[in-house]
């Protein structure tokens, strides 16, 4: 009895962080949005992160997406580089969600689509940082996000300005690519450890652009996400790539193939979902 009474006086006096009394999980939604990207990752302890919002078509699915799981904050709104499959909805969400904080690489493109965030941003005065290496944002407790790239001012093409995003969960590590290309890789490859990644989101829809052996075999990734549209123009995900991931022994889910997919961790292991598109 008196264990019990010290015990209660302790958790009065001195109580715990909450996040000490219940484990902080984490899901990362890749959304089905065609050949675009949109990643949606959610921490048990309230946090909203939205990278990308899909071209100027996706709002309406995206803000529907969010919605339905009773999300009304996004807490971080990523923007990884200004082209219309990666930013052409941007003002849907804008509409649809209060915004706290807005991170996006530092280059202007001068399009309808980039004219458009950047007037939300000014419109609902949130507070917009640069999107480089280097930068971190704490999750929570045991989850970390980090910029690792774009590490330079000025690069010839505009996907390898793109924002590629680190996340760590306990053990468990996911790297997430946006549109990067191999000037960005090579320079991540100098830039990073070799470190074990469990999840690889492949750059740019799996394009010949990237996603090179020297990149996977410093990563070692056992899963790989591809979003890429049915049936696009372009043939992606290009065999080649398809060929390395296979060389290997990354396993892979495609968007076009399995509709979104939703990955969650608790830290110490990964489990992988899918909703399968609509007939």
């Amino acid at each position: 009895m008196r264990q019990l009474i010290i015990l209660f006086i302790v958790l009065v006096l001195f109580p715990q962080p909450a996040e000490a009394l219940w484990k902080t999980n984490l899901e990362m939604h890749v959304i089905d949005v065609g050949q675009a990207d949109s990643i949606y990752i959610e921490t048990s302890n309230g946090k909203h992160v939205l990278i990308d919002s899909g071209d100027e078509h996706d709002g309406h699915k995206v803000v529907s997406y969010l919605q339905k799981r009773g999300i009304h904050q996004i807490d971080y709104l990523i923007a990884t580089h200004p082209h219309h499959d990666h930013i052409g909805s941007m003002e849907d969400i804008f509409k649809a969600f209060e915004i706290e904080t807005v991170y996006m690489p530092d280059v202007k493109y001068h399009t309808t689509y980039y004219k458009k965030l950047m007037k939300s941003i000014s419109k609902s005065g949130v507070e917009r940082k640069e999107a480089k290496a280097g930068v971190k944002v704490k999750l929570a407790r045991n989850i970390s996000m980090e910029f690792i790239a774009p590490g330079k001012q000025h690069y010839k093409s505009l996907n390898d300005y793109s924002a590629v995003v680190r996340l760590e969960h306990g053990k468990k590590r996911f790297l997430l690519m946006a549109d990067a290309g191999i000037t960005s890789e090579n320079e991540l490859l100098k830039r990073i450890d070799q470190e074990k990644v469990d999840v690889l989101k492949v750059a740019h829809h799996g394009a010949n652009t990237g996603t090179g052996h020297a990149l996977l075999k410093k990563t070692d990734p056992d899963y790989a996400i591809i979003s890429v549209g049915r049936k696009n123009k372009y043939g992606y995900p290009s065999k080649d790539v398809l060929k390395r991931l296979k060389a290997h022994d990354i396993r892979v889910f495609r968007t076009d193939k399995l509709g979104t997919i939703i990955t969650k961790s608790d830290g110490k292991s990964v489990r992988f979902f899918t909703e399968f598109p609509q007939s």
